[in-house]
């Protein structure tokens, strides 16, 4: 299963900072077994950049030494894959990426060689040529743009965040619908994260999730900023301002986050208030 940490916060040049901040309270593997591939998605002069890493380390990297140090981003989302569906190839690496949109997912969608053709068949053909890999996850992707597209919501920067919310809860919905209908003989693992860079949305069903409420970076190492610097120094004040939601499924240290519950959804919006709501059942 894969591990995920997403980041949705208020100052884009802190970035670097709250990563090293959550570096040591975040996994991306489960113990010394090393992923598949790591990939990890941002936003930055008005572009949406993937880094995408095929396993090769001697150790499994944790969250700073993946991404750097070098990012400023309001958003970040970051997936280190262990393969059960698709080969381990850089398309089919999360997290997958369409105009502004970034998504990734752990777990897997049960019955998915039965689920594929149903849900191929009823995507716009604009989503269908924009599948590149083979993974159950990218088709859930499309599965979710392709509800926002029904609401002409697809490239609304400033989106709703329950708007989007709803459309994977909904994704998972109809995905729990087929797999059903296909006689899959356990529930699928549909923890999902997507976001446009300024809303993030995630879902909980069948697997870990948790997420933090983070205000002000002080002590920050980057910046060599602790409880001694004077409010005269520039960086202070920006690092006692910034707010961030964290997310994330493997933790080291479980201190300041909470579980999302069960067969949730949660909306992030510009304000960073965080808003849950149950998945339901049905298509």
């Amino acid at each position: 299963m894969g591990a995920l940490v997403a980041i949705l916060q208020s100052d884009p040049n802190l970035l670097r900072c709250q990563v090293a901040r959550l570096d040591a309270h975040v996994a991306l593997a489960e113990g010394d077994r090393l992923p598949d591939a790591y990939g990890f998605g941002h936003y930055g002069g008005g572009s949406v950049l993937l880094g995408k890493r095929p396993t090769g380390a001697a150790h499994p990297l944790r969250l700073a030494e993946l991404v750097g140090r070098k990012l400023d981003s309001e958003a970040l989302l970051v997936h280190a894959r262990h393969a059960t569906v698709g080969k381990a190839k850089d398309e089919n690496t999360h997290p997958f990426r369409f105009r502004r949109w970034l998504f990734a997912h752990d777990g897997t969608v049960e019955a998915f060689d039965d689920v594929r053709p149903e849900l191929v068949a009823r995507l716009p053909d604009f989503l269908r040529r924009n599948v590149m890999g083979e993974t159950d996850s990218e088709h859930a992707f499309m599965w979710f743009l392709k509800l926002l597209k029904d609401e002409n919501r697809i490239d609304e920067l400033d989106l709703d965040p329950g708007t989007a919310a709803r459309a994977l809860a909904g994704t998972v919905r109809q995905l729990e619908t087929w797999s059903r209908e296909a006689g899959a003989q356990r529930p699928s693992r549909l923890n999902f994260v997507a976001t446009n860079g300024r809303v993030m949305v995630a879902t909980r069903r069948g697997g870990p999730l948790q997420y933090a409420l983070l205000e002000g970076i002080v002590p920050c190492p980057i910046h060599a900023i602790d409880l001694r610097t004077p409010e005269s120094e520039p960086q202070v004040r920006p690092h006692r301002r910034v707010k961030a939601v964290a997310f994330a499924n493997r933790l080291r240290s479980p201190n300041g986050f909470i579980e999302v519950p069960e067969g949730s959804a949660v909306a992030v919006g510009r304000t960073l208030q965080v808003s849950v709501t149950a998945i339901g059942t049905g298509p």
